[in-house]
């Protein structure tokens, strides 16, 4: 009885002294998850005339699904989202730095004119930690004249837009304004390059232009670019700009070729061909919803976005 009563007492001391290990353990392991999730976070920014706020869905959609971080970029709110988008993209790009030093990996999304303005800062940011960039219903390759929407309340937009509206748009005065930073008329390209100073630089059109070598660089840096849109846009002309596809030298007159055969990608201009053929390219094309559904449109995010980031979540932890 007496031996029974010893063993037992030992063993109570054994599990008592075990115990606050074993919590430990347990407590060291939950902050080893916690951890892993807080290592990679997502920065998102929005398109022109609206509010960071306007995508909450997107974010409340994202966070619930794959429990990561998604800072929604407080800046250039609705007015102010047409000041030039060289200026938008050194301001958000001290943010997204900032965001960016308090993880291992970023991944990027811009959705309508914030895709413009998101490939300025991954271009702008040497050594980054974006390891994806997901550009959502933004033109890529530019804007050709009026939004598709837009011919459909204001008479002769249509035509005009096809034979004047650049002279308009290329004075400096214009220029001025950011939402006309990336409009390109294939059909007076050397007068683009010439009044046009932001774009241009961002595709590396224009040779010799200081920083090409490290944009390009910078640009092909990243491990995954996912390229989303659709033939229901009623905003972007023409809506294979969202892919980097864009109208001829013809223009209107003319046709729309995909991404691999535009100059941007055969020369290489600045980096998407390096992504392409190391299998780094991704395009989602979904039909059915027009421009601002794709801000957070169920099925489109549950097609396009969830897809391409649950695979680089898990790849980055």
């Amino acid at each position: 009885w007496y031996q029974r009563r010893v063993r037992k007492q030992w063993y109570q001391r054994r599990v008592r002294g075990v115990l606050p290990i074993m919590l430990l353990l347990t407590l060291l392991l939950v902050l080893s998850v916690v951890e892993a999730h807080g290592r990679v976070a997502i920065v998102h920014m929005h398109g022109v005339m609206e509010g960071y706020y306007e995508h909450n869905n997107f974010k409340n959609h994202i966070e619930r699904n794959l429990g990561v971080d998604v800072h929604l970029i407080d800046a250039y709110n609705y007015a102010a989202s047409v000041v030039p988008i060289a200026t938008q993209v050194q301001k958000v790009g001290e943010m997204v730095r900032e965001i960016g030093a308090q993880y291992d990996h970023l991944i990027a999304i811009g959705y309508s004119q914030g895709g413009i303005v998101m490939r300025g800062v991954i271009e702008e940011w040497d050594d980054h930690n974006i390891a994806m960039f997901i550009s959502l219903a933004s033109p890529q390759h530019g804007v050709y004249g009026a939004p598709p929407l837009a011919e459909h309340f204001i008479p002769m937009l249509d035509w005009y837009s096809k034979n004047g509206i650049y002279r308009i748009i290329y004075t400096s005065v214009f220029q001025k304004l950011g939402l006309f930073n990336y409009y390109l008329d294939p059909t007076h390209y050397d007068l683009y390059l010439d009044s046009v100073d932001f774009f241009p630089r961002l595709n590396n059109e224009r040779e010799g232009d200081e920083g090409a070598e490290r944009r390009k660089r910078n640009f092909s840096r990243l491990r995954k670019l996912v390229l989303i849109g659709g033939p229901g846009e009623d905003v972007i002309d023409p809506w294979q700009s969202t892919q980097f596809g864009y109208y001829t030298e013809f223009g209107f007159d003319g046709y729309v070729v995909p991404m691999e055969k535009t100059q941007f990608y055969k020369k290489d201009l600045f980096g998407l061909r390096t992504l392409a053929e190391g299998n780094r390219v991704v395009r989602c094309t979904y039909d059915g919803i027009n421009h601002l559904q794709f801000r957070d449109h169920q099925g489109m995010l549950e097609t396009c976005v969830l897809p391409s980031l649950s695979l680089m979540i898990k790849e980055l932890q």
